[in-house]
């Protein structure tokens, strides 16, 4: 009789267990307590293996595709920032030397005290290159020289700022042949701004420069001071400001046909002058 009663318990423990593990391998519920319970993942189901773990899952990463891209807005042209100014001439053609007005920034900023002084085709002495501009002949029939640009004068040391963006060029690749000696320590700088491309802004007389050649500057940016170098050295301090064309643009001087591409800065300077009173 004991001996049943043995076997009887042993089989009910045996069908217990049995009973447990299917409910394990079936995905049941939740995994019975005490030491039926199987802790190691792998023979967990996978949902149970993610349930035994407290670290909640990543966030996926977003992709490529899904990032929105703001849209930039376009960068504003330096041309801006003199307002009602057309693009400047694209040729020669019905070009106004005394007139034409182009978008640039002024040499100097406001506080600076400056004041107009030699204007263009002013007489000048000295050789008349291909390159200058004539007021007339002389008796032996030799071009007298003029003035190609305009002197601003101001105190020596005073700030010299770029009328528009563009690259520092030597003046001597561009006229020859070129004296130095004349123009003393120049910048000219050759525009790339979409207003004014291949205009060239020509300073000269200064006492020192900022720029080197082949530098790149951008409207605004300081690159020398006022000075008296080149002929000048027995005038007070001044800036020699010229503006000249990617063109040469045909004129009558002396009684002949030349082509010359500097041309009369002042309208462009009165528009940009920061002390302009309308």
């Amino acid at each position: 009789m004991a001996r049943l009663v043995g076997l009887a318990v042993a089989v009910a423990a045996v069908g217990l267990a049995l009973l447990g593990l299917s409910g394990l391998a079936g995905g049941g519920s939740s995994p019975p307590s005490g030491p039926l319970a199987v802790t190691s993942p792998s023979l967990l189901p996978t949902s149970a293996a993610s349930d035994a773990v407290a670290t909640p899952a990543p966030s996926p990463s977003p992709s490529t595709s899904a990032i929105a891209t703001p849209t930039l807005a376009p960068t504003a042209t330096p041309s801006a920032s003199v307002a009602g100014v057309p693009s400047a001439p694209t040729s020669a053609q019905g070009f106004a030397l005394r007139k034409t007005v182009i978008d640039i920034a002024f040499p100097f900023r406001a506080a600076a005290g400056y004041r107009y002084s030699e204007r263009f085709l002013a007489p000048r002495v000295g050789a008349t290159r291909r390159y200058n501009h004539a007021r007339g002949v002389s008796a032996s029939g030799r071009l007298l020289r003029a003035h190609d640009g305009l002197d601003l004068r101001a105190k020596r040391g005073t700030r010299v700022f770029a009328a528009f963006s563009g690259t520092v060029i030597d003046p001597a690749t561009r006229w020859t042949p070129w004296d130095p000696e004349r123009y003393g320590n120049v910048v000219v700088i050759v525009s790339d701004e979409p207003s004014s491309p291949g205009y060239a802004a020509f300073y000269a007389h200064l006492a020192s420069a900022r720029v080197d050649i082949g530098d790149h500057v951008e409207r605004g940016q300081w690159i020398g001071r006022v000075g008296n170098t080149g002929n000048a050295s027995a005038e007070p301090p001044q800036l020699h400001f010229e503006l000249r064309a990617p063109f040469r643009i045909p004129v009558r001087e002396g009684g002949r046909q030349r082509r010359i591409d500097a041309f009369d800065p002042l309208p462009s300077l009165r528009a940009a002058d920061p002390q302009r009173q309308d």
